[in-house]
C-alpha cells in the first residue's frame, strides 16, 4: 500500500474540522464540565492533543468516504465515467506534455475531492450542532458559532464549485486539444 503524508493531511482536515466544532460548541456552553471531565481522567494537554490528532485522521477518513459515496458514486453514471477516465487519462499519457497535464489534472481532481471532504464535515458540523442544540442547549456564542459555520460552508460550497468547473474545463479543453 502505498500510503504517504498527504493522506493523513487529507483525510486529517475534515475530521479535526469536525472533531473542533463539536469540541468548540462544549468549551463555549460547556466549558467546566469539559475541564472538570478532562481533570477526572487525568487527560494532559498532550494526552488530549494526541487522542484528538488520531481520532481525527480516522473520523476524517470517514468523511472522506460519505463524501466520496454520496457526492460522487450515487450520483455518476459508472460505466460512463469508467470509459470517460480511461479515455482521458489514455489522451494524458499520449501528448508529449503528459507528465505535466497529469500534475495538473490530479491537482484539479485532488482539491475537487479535498473541498467535497471538507464541505461534507461542514454539513456533519452543522447537524450535529442543530442535534445538540435540541438535545442540551444553544446560547449567543453557539449560535455565533453555528452561523460562522454557516458561512463557512456556503464559502466552501462556491470553491468546490469552481474547482470542479475548473476540472470540467480543463478536461473538455484536452478532449478539445487531442480531437481537433
Amino acid at each position: 500500500m502505498n500510503f504517504e503524508a498527504k493522506h493523513l493531511i487529507r483525510w486529517g482536515i475534515p475530521g479535526w474540522v469536525y472533531i473542533t466544532i463539536v469540541f468548540s460548541y462544549f468549551l463555549i456552553d460547556e466549558k467546566q464540565v469539559v475541564t472538570d471531565l478532562l481533570k477526572e481522567f487525568d487527560i494532559s494537554f498532550v494526552g488530549i492533543t494526541a487522542l484528538l490528532t488520531g481520532s481525527g485522521v480516522i473520523i476524517g477518513h470517514l468523511i472522506h468516504q460519505l463524501s466520496i459515496h454520496f457526492g460522487f458514486v450515487l450520483i455518476t453514471n459508472w460505466k460512463k465515467y469508467f470509459i470517460g477516465e480511461y479515455k482521458i487519462d489514455q489522451l494524458i499519457m499520449r501528448n508529449e506534455k503528459g507528465k505535466e497535464i497529469q500534475r495538473i489534472y490530479s491537482y484539479r481532481l485532488g482539491q475537487v475531492h479535498a473541498l467535497r471532504a471538507l464541505l461534507t464535515s461542514l454539513m456533519l458540523s452543522l447537524l450535529t450542532l442543530i442535534i445538540l442544540f435540541v438535545i442540551y442547549d444553544y446560547s449567543i456564542g453557539t449560535t455565533i458559532l453555528f452561523t460562522g459555520i454557516f458561512i463557512l460552508s456556503i464559502v466552501v460550497a462556491i470553491n468546490y464549485h469552481y474547482f470542479k468547473r475548473n476540472l470540467d474545463f480543463f478536461i473538455k479543453e484536452i478532449k478539445k486539444e487531442n480531437f481537433t
